[in-house]
């Protein structure tokens, strides 16, 4: 069974004496790397199985059916199978779940209330109470709401749109303001200590690090070419019809070349970005694309533009992605939990794991024109620079570079504010006239970039107090 499956199944049966209809079981699956809770919910005219060690999602199975006294389940894709056998008098059912290399595994399934699961449901207690953020010893200064005049009546309204629904599978919200954090929530089983795949959020991290390169002159502008910046590619990169794409275009998502990511989901094989995952060499599939250069410039989202960045800096820089990464953001900013995968074949990386203290750190910083401890990190005028509206997606919406804008209504004022957004709902908000910096994690999937983050964000603005 691989780690962090994000599944979908709905599983169909037959069973000669199963479980009474309403019983739910849990069960715990010990593997060397983790402990899985298991949820057979058996609730409703079919029974499921959830994987609730995060947040419930459906394990994917090919068979699930009682036998007598026995169930068993399969898994073909993960090589995996459970057989266990029904006690009615005790209510309980006792097995081993046999995994991809024919090792078998104790699991017992016990009866338990729905409501009682935790990763079911946001809150283990659908009452919720206010704790200021504890302090530790990571750089963050925190504070009560009160002391930073955000309206407490207001911010829980928000935790509880959360926790009642209104706003799906959210993960965490941090706020700061006046550089201290001030509410600091986690829902389903997720662990603060943590790092979580912050997607297309990486971006805005890749736009830092494009600044800190401009600022010691290792890239000359953002008006250099793709052509001049990219060895190796210069067969297409500088063929007739790309040659005049600038590093202005890749970071504001407007080089002209014929891409659409967010027509479709992820999962859509019609997606531009999916299409491209099926060629070895991405740079070279997205350079044989038709592009149309237009005086106006249009805006197409485009994942592969920060990791094509990532692969002009790699040349500027004379570093690896990871040690620039590393050494020029993470550890001024005092991060040490992360994740940074392996480069993808074009020598780049891709998108990294964070805490959600640590991407309030990222926000913070650019709340500060890029200062972190009094240390210049980001040059201050790429800050200002980077987070200004230079191209319009759609009304009511900008993009800087790697950088979404939005202007928001405040007590009858417009507050500008910039955000890094990632597929799933993971958010980095900043509001520099208010001193607000907002973030949150989730896996609400979707290629909207304002679905649930800003209607929350106006909530939140909400409680702000002047």
């Amino acid at each position: 069974m691989k780690r962090y499956i994000f599944l979908f199944f709905v599983l169909a049966g037959c069973a000669n004496n199963p479980p009474k209809p309403g019983a739910s079981y849990l069960g715990l699956l010990s593997m060397p790397d983790v402990t899985y809770h298991l949820f057979l919910d058996n609730q409703g005219a079919v029974p499921v199985l959830y994987n609730v060690t995060f947040k419930a999602n459906p394990f994917p199975l090919d068979t699930i059916y009682f036998f007598g006294d026995s169930l068993h389940f399969r898994m073909k894709e993960y090589y995996s199978e459970y057989k266990g056998r029904f006690d009615a008098k005790t209510n309980r059912i006792e097995g081993i779940w046999i995994d991809e290399d024919t090792l078998a595994h104790p699991l017992h399934f016990k009866a338990v209330m729905p409501d009682t699961v935790s990763g079911l449901h946001p809150l283990s207690s659908p009452v919720y109470t206010y704790k200021p953020p504890a302090l530790m010893e990571d750089g963050l200064k925190t504070n009560t709401r009160e002391a930073q005049k955000l309206s407490s009546a207001a911010m829980d309204s928000v935790i509880s749109h959360l926790v009642k629904g209104k706003y799906k599978d959210v993960h965490s919200l941090l706020v700061a303001r006046n550089n201290e954090l001030v509410v600091e929530e986690y829902f389903y089983r997720i662990h603060p200590d943590k790092v979580y795949n912050i997607q297309s959020a990486t971006k805005s991290l890749v736009s830092a690090l494009a600044g800190i390169a401009i600022g010691k002159k290792e890239i000359k502008s953002t008006q250099q070419t793709l052509c001049a910046t990219l060895p190796g590619y210069e067969k297409w990169a500088c063929d007739e019809k790309h040659k005049t794409i600038t590093l202005h275009q890749l970071l504001t998502m407007s080089t002209g070349i014929a891409w659409d990511e967010q027509t479709y989901d992820y999962g859509d094989e019609r997606n531009s970005l999916v299409k491209a995952a099926s060629d070895s060499d991405q740079f070279i599939h997205l350079l044989l694309l038709p592009r149309k250069a237009t005086a106006t410039p249009v805006f197409a989202y485009n994942s592969l533009n920060h990791i094509l960045m990532n692969a002009v800096l790699r040349q500027a820089t004379h570093m690896e992605n990871k040690d620039e990464l590393t050494t020029r953001l993470l550890q001024p900013l005092g991060i040490e939990a992360y994740y940074i995968d392996t480069p993808t074949p074009m020598g780049a990386i891709g998108d990294i794991d964070l805490r959600p203290r640590d991407m309030l750190k990222f926000g913070l910083l650019y709340a500060n024109q890029g200062r972190w401890n009094g240390q210049q990190v980001v040059p201050a005028n790429w800050v200002k620079e980077s987070t200004q509206p230079k191209i319009q997606p759609r009304p009511g919406l900008g993009y800087g570079y790697f950088w979404w804008t939005k202007d928001f209504d405040h007590q009858g004022k417009t507050v500008s504010s910039f955000f890094a957004w990632g597929y799933g709902g993971q958010y980095i908000f900043v509001v520099p006239a208010l001193q607000l910096v907002v973030v949150m994690s989730g896996s609400h999937w979707g290629t909207d970039p304002v679905d649930q983050g800003v209607p929350i964000m106006e909530e939140i603005l909400d409680a702000v107090e002047e």
